[in-house]
């Protein structure tokens, strides 16, 4: 048996590894069921998110984004949104009752992959070149009138009340004249209600959004026209958004 390594085409070939790999075995892990303790079956009363309103927005946004470097072509682009500001008005109206204004903000996480042009060779359609990416926020915000499933609970402050004192103590500079009757400058007493209300709150369910990127002034190539180079374009997105408004609200629950 000949361990030498195999020669192949009169030159010699060793195989090296690329890679190194350590694994074991994971032994399981023996787990005992616990009873929860529960309290009494029965009528209850929690504090529990209550679902406002449920709705689906639709936001046209429009955004010019520049490359550190020119590309050939965009790859992919992975696309995440966030909510950064929710708030809502109740503010009724007679021909709209029961709804309120909710404000939003937020923006679009776009992670863009594209390839560029390194190296090509004269009069030649081959062309090399690097993936590199990029990383923007779109911003978007928007305003709506939504309608309640269930009104939210909003407690108003007390107007702030003063107790005033009497007194008959008071005396002028005459030591002759009586003495004055009325209000006691000296103190004064105020009471006011303070209530502090659950603060609206939004979900963020859903998120879809389609989009055109439209290339700004690309450079053709001569040799090849199917290829183009452009480090500016344009996109057309549409962003369509399911919330849900809710409130935390004492419920009774009648029986568990």
């Amino acid at each position: 048996m000949n361990d030498s390594p195999k020669n192949t085409s009169d030159y010699e070939c060793v195989a090296d590894p690329c890679a190194t790999i350590t694994s074991k075995v994971q032994s399981l892990t023996k787990q005992i069921p616990v009873t929860p303790v529960v309290i009494k079956s029965g009528p209850v009363f929690v504090k529990i998110p209550v679902v406002l309103a449920e709705i689906n927005i639709t936001i046209p946004v429009e955004a010019t984004i520049t490359l550190d470097q020119p590309a050939m072509e965009i790859k992919r682009i992975k696309k995440n949104v966030f909510l950064t500001q929710s708030r809502i008005i109740p503010f009724f109206q007679e021909c709209a009752p029961d709804t309120g204004i909710l404000f939003i903000e937020g923006f679009i996480r776009k992670n863009i992959e594209y390839a560029t042009k390194t190296c090509s060779i004269i009069e030649s359609p081959n062309v090399c070149g690097d993936i590199r990416c990029c990383t923007v926020e779109v911003p978007f915000n928007f305003t709506t009138r939504i309608n309640f499933i269930r009104e939210p609970i909003f407690i108003e402050n007390g107007i702030q009340s003063e107790l005033e004192f009497f007194t008959d103590k008071l005396q002028g500079c005459n030591a002759c004249s009586d003495p004055v009757i009325g209000h006691n400058h000296c103190g004064q007493s105020f009471f006011s209600t303070e209530f502090f209300n659950e603060k609206p709150f939004t979900e963020l369910v859903r998120a879809d959004i389609a989009e055109v990127d439209i290339h700004i002034n690309p450079t053709i190539s001569c040799i090849v026209p199917a290829e183009q180079i452009f480090t500016e374009f344009t996109e057309k997105i549409v962003v369509n958004l399911t919330l849900k408004v809710l409130q935390e609200q004492q419920v009774k629950i009648a029986a568990l």
